[in-house]
């Protein structure tokens, strides 16, 4: 149980802090629909689990932007292959975002924020044993 405290949660806190800071800014930029507007083609429809994603094409309003291939994040499902969904392309290297919004940027935040705290609380046990195997800082005198 020690390396799974020790080892093992401080790697995938971090792991998971890492995703979080790489899709955050994509994330928010197409909450508040800073991104470039378009439109997302579904092509096909990939389920597994308790879950079913799309890919498709995106083309932006003014057809400057054509992303192939891409994955639509959840928050406005097509039907079907060939359904057109208003779309953001926001800068995220696999998924563009539904224009009325995504619930992305809050598991984001809520991931981001637990990863931190997971890594304080580890960061505090870490300082708590160094200090009781030095000797440190004891209330004996």
């Amino acid at each position: 149980m020690r390396i799974f405290w020790w080892v093992v949660v401080p790697v995938l806190a971090g792991l998971v802090l890492f995703a979080a800071v790489r899709e955050v800014v994509p994330a928010y930029s197409a909450q508040f629909g800073t991104g470039i507007p378009g439109t997302f083609t579904a092509t096909e429809r990939n389920c597994g689990g308790r879950s079913c994603s799309w890919r498709g094409n995106f083309v932006s309003d003014d057809g400057s932007v054509v992303r192939r291939g891409i994955g639509l994040t959840p928050g406005a499902e097509p039907a079907r292959a060939g359904d057109r969904v208003p779309a953001m392309e926001a800068g995220n290297r696999y998924n563009v975002y539904p224009r009325d919004g995504s619930t992305d940027w809050f598991i984001i935040t809520l991931l981001g924020t637990v990863s931190v705290g997971v890594l304080a609380a580890w960061g505090i046990g870490v300082v708590r044993t160094l200090r009781r195997s030095v000797g440190c800082c004891s209330s004996e005198s």
